[in-house]
């Protein structure tokens, strides 16, 4: 090896990433690396060696840096971090947001012998971070704008957060949302089996999707399927499960509608059929009592009763008709309202 360790060292320090700057202990220039002397780029050519360390830095950072030095000078500190927009000491143009360490140079516990300061270029790292933040606004934009409600919950189960989706489906602002329990969200005999299947999650069992009824704020009952998953914990808002609300208030109605619809026509198919059987032995009831009044005297006193025989039997005709012409679903209440039975009047009525 022909070159000195010295020169080795030298080399070695040109060809790091970050710029490096010694001061002696009056805080003047005494060194500077290859990679800072690119750093400096279109700025005229004049020397740094022998100027103050105050020469290298803005003014409105002076008394800043001047703290810094003390106390790495007195022992308090060994190496401060400083973030600048602009160094003072390099080209505009070159000249993004620069990350500086103040490290304090010394020849065993005692002896200062003075700082190096370490410029390190963050252009990358902060396009970086601008295309993360970026990506998160846009996700972020993109949960806020989605119908169905998300929300994360903490270990105990408060809401942390809450996208528009589940405020507008609810009717309360995010305020009144936050740190609420979730379950308070749901009508009461929904909120063991609610809390059974968060508990589940805590202890490690996979995800799953409830059907309960939470309540918006007008007290209106609103159907929903909730998928609770388990998070990794959030440092920053300790979210630890995860819940995606779609409102099926419309199909459960739907749902609702059908079956009315199939028990409706069942129910006229079997009164059809029902009616179709009675009305042959009843126009024989009507004919025969027909004949005997027909054939007996007036003054009889069972004249009298068939009468009334035949008059029942004309109404449960007309009964029979109606029956035959229902076209809706409509009910009145029967034994004291707890139970209801069909409007004949209503249902055979045209609209």
């Amino acid at each position: 090896m022909t070159e000195t360790i010295e020169a080795i060292i030298r080399h070695l320090l040109d060809s790091l990433g970050d710029g490096v700057i010694f001061f002696d202990p009056d805080d003047r220039v005494r060194w500077t690396n290859g990679t800072f002397e690119r750093m400096r780029g279109k700025v005229e050519p004049v020397t740094l060696l022998g100027r103050s360390i105050f020469d290298c830095h803005p003014a409105r950072d002076r008394g800043k840096v001047s703290q810094i030095l003390n106390d790495l000078k007195t022992g308090r500190e060994t190496i401060r971090h400083h973030r600048a927009k602009r160094s003072g000491i390099v080209a505009a143009e070159n000249e993004p947001h620069y990350d500086i360490f103040y490290t304090a140079v010394r020849d065993g516990p005692e002896k200062y012998l003075g700082t190096a300061m370490i410029i390190r270029d963050i252009r990358e790292i902060k396009n970086l971070q601008d295309q993360v933040q970026r990506s998160e606004e846009k996700y972020k934009d993109l949960i806020e704008r989605v119908d169905s409600g998300i929300f994360a919950l903490d270990i105990d189960g408060r809401i942390v957060y809450a996208n528009n989706g589940l405020l507008k489906m609810v009717g309360y602002g995010l305020s009144e949302m936050i740190h609420r329990l979730w379950t308070e969200l749901l009508e009461p005999e929904e909120r063991f089996e609610a809390e059974r299947v968060f508990d589940g999650l805590l202890s490690g069992k996979e995800g799953s999707t409830l059907e309960v009824c939470m309540v918006h704020r007008s007290g209106t009952p609103i159907h929903v399927l909730v998928n609770l998953s388990a998070l990794e914990v959030d440092q920053e808002s300790q979210s630890v499960v995860r819940g995606i609300v779609t409102d099926i208030t419309a199909q459960k109605e739907l749902e609702t509608e059908r079956m009315e619809r199939e028990r409706f026509e069942g129910v006229v198919e079997m009164a059809g059929a029902t009616c179709h059987h009675l009305n042959q032995p009843l126009a024989n009831i009507l004919v025969r009592t027909q004949m005997l009044l027909r054939e007996m005297d007036r003054q009889d006193p069972r004249y009298r009763l068939l009468e009334i025989l035949e008059s029942e039997a004309v109404r449960m005709a007309n009964i029979t008709k109606k029956i035959q012409n229902i076209t809706r679903y409509e009910t009145e209440p029967y034994v004291e309202g707890h139970s209801r039975i069909v409007d004949l009047e209503r249902a055979t009525r045209k609209k």
